[in-house]
């Protein structure tokens, strides 16, 4: 055990300085769904069962071995997200074993976020108090839509009234830290419709909300029905009508914009999604999963390595098998230059509200953030940034086209 709690720990010195270990997030990944929805291009595979218990000893395999690696090894994992596919369609005691499996062997921190996504068709009162049991704290709901035919135009499963349900049994089993998602711009609706959806999500207390624009993902259905015509994407203005609606109807009711598409109370902000923004290392265990550990500018050969990521063996089959020959399933390493990373580091920065830190841009890569992006006193003049005290931030305009400004950066 790598916690200070541990039996053999040496007792210190009561003038000694406590000194706390660095902090890493890990994700967590369960790729199976009941279906594969159409606008999902995540790593979810449709099915009716599934090797659960085989499953998780690969992902505490892999999880002791990720952790022993450069960037991570001595870290703390200060955030659990389980996402996938459905999770909630794991067994709560399962979910408690691989939580067990970090306390015991990387360490996790006693106050950590430990989330875990759900469909509202696959939870009860009961499950739910079992992953509370387990040890989860927050819930994110996938919950897209409270119009029945936006919801089937989804391909989603689950009802409207699941959804309802979902949520009161979410509050009756404990859990106070509650998310849920929803998706607007969807063919077909309205701002009406779109209104109603926030309104509900609003009216039912959640502590945060996620509001995404559907995308037509390359490789989905819905990119394929879109190219075949059959399915018309939501007009511009529309989009741009619901976008501007979502951010102040949310606002409004004491949710602020913590990021892009992301609305929190305060103080309940995802934590582990802004450990991916602010550039903290991530552990990704499972089939598909990605990591990364940000890496000081040694080695990388001719260029200087700022960073590496992972990316694991797709396929959950063999994925597990990799992880039974050599402890991990890794299919696809990325080591990042210099500029790739400063790059990287002002688009998520950029993500967030609190904007990007020119000291900390200068503390990581001994250079000054006007010298290495002379171009953004142009965003300043285009009305697309602004300097907010001493942190760059997006504009309203820029928010708007926020993709154009994040690929100036690279």
């Amino acid at each position: 055990m790598k916690s200070s709690h541990g039996m053999n720990a040496l007792p210190a010195r009561a003038d000694a300085p406590v000194v706390e270990p660095e902090v890493a997030a890990l994700y967590v990944h369960i790729p199976w769904c009941l279906s594969k929805c159409p606008y999902c291009d995540f790593n979810s595979h449709a099915a009716r069962t599934w090797p659960e218990a085989e499953y998780a000893d690969a992902l505490l395999r892999e999880l002791r071995h990720r952790s022993a690696e450069e960037g991570f090894a001595g870290r703390r994992f200060s955030t659990v997200f389980f996402g996938g596919g459905t999770p909630s369609l794991f067994d709560p005691r399962t979910i408690g074993r691989i939580l067990e499996g970090v306390a015991r062997g990387p360490d996790l921190d006693p106050a950590a976020e430990i989330t875990l996504e759900a469909n509202p068709g696959t939870v009860t009162e009961e499950r739910l108090r079992g992953f509370r049991s387990a040890g989860v704290n927050r819930l994110s709901y996938g919950v897209q839509s409270f119009q029945p035919d936006l919801l089937l135009a989804l391909g989603r499963r689950h009802s409207v009234e699941d959804s309802r349900r979902a949520l009161d049994a979410a509050r009756l089993a404990g859990f106070d830290n509650l998310s849920l998602d929803l998706i607007f711009a969807i063919p077909g609706q309205s701002l009406a419709a779109c209104e109603a959806d926030v309104d509900e999500a609003i009216s039912h207390g959640t502590a945060h909300v996620s509001a995404y624009a559907l995308t037509f993902e390359p490789g989905t259905a819905f990119h394929r029905e879109r190219a075949a015509g059959r399915v018309r994407q939501a007009p511009e203005e529309l989009e741009v009508a619901m976008f501007e609606l979502v951010r102040g109807r949310l606002r409004d009711a004491g949710l602020e914009p913590y990021e892009i598409s992301n609305f929190a109370r305060p103080g309940l902000e995802a934590r582990h999604n802004q450990a991916y923004w602010r550039g903290t290392p991530y552990v990704g265990i499972g089939a598909g999963a990605h990591s990364f550990a940000p890496l000081d500018g040694r080695g990388g050969g001719g260029d200087a390595c700022f960073g590496r990521r992972w990316e694991n063996v797709r396929d959950p089959g063999r994925w597990m098998d990799a992880v039974r020959e050599r402890g991990t399933g890794i299919a696809d390493t990325e080591a990042l230059g210099r500029r790739e990373a400063m790059g990287e580091t002002c688009w998520l920065a950029l993500r967030e509200s609190r904007g990007l830190d020119p000291t900390a841009f200068r503390r990581r890569f001994g250079e000054e953030f006007a010298d290495a992006f002379p171009h953004a006193t142009s965003l300043v003049s285009d009305g697309l940034a602004a300097w907010r005290g001493d942190r760059l931030v997006l504009t309203p305009r820029g928010l708007l086209l926020a993709d154009a400004v994040f690929s100036t950066f690279f």
